[in-house]
């Protein structure tokens, strides 16, 4: 597996923020780290919308899913939330 050269990034999120959209990244494999303890935040997670199922993480956990697995961001309705995102594709 290849990393792009911009990975991994932070996303900071807090309650001004609204959730993400519904979407597929462009990757084979997505991975999120949570850098954030449960408490720091209310809301978040990862929305996979064909299994209705909000995956939300606690401090050192991960999310490893395939790229094009449609998802998206729940809103924060408090604190803050760092997650750290890396996007890996198949050398070719």
């Amino acid at each position: 597996m290849k990393t792009d050269r911009n990975q991994p990034h932070v996303v900071k999120y807090t309650h001004a923020h609204r959730g993400v959209e519904m979407h597929h990244d462009k990757s084979d494999v997505t991975m999120n780290l949570m850098l954030s303890r449960s408490d720091q935040y209310r809301g978040g997670g990862t929305y996979f919308g064909q299994a209705d199922e909000n995956v939300r993480l606690d401090f050192g956990e991960f999310l490893l899913h395939p790229g094009n697995a449609v998802h998206g961001g729940t809103p924060i309705t408090g604190g803050t939330r760092y997650l750290m995102v890396i996007f890996a594709n198949k050398e070719v």
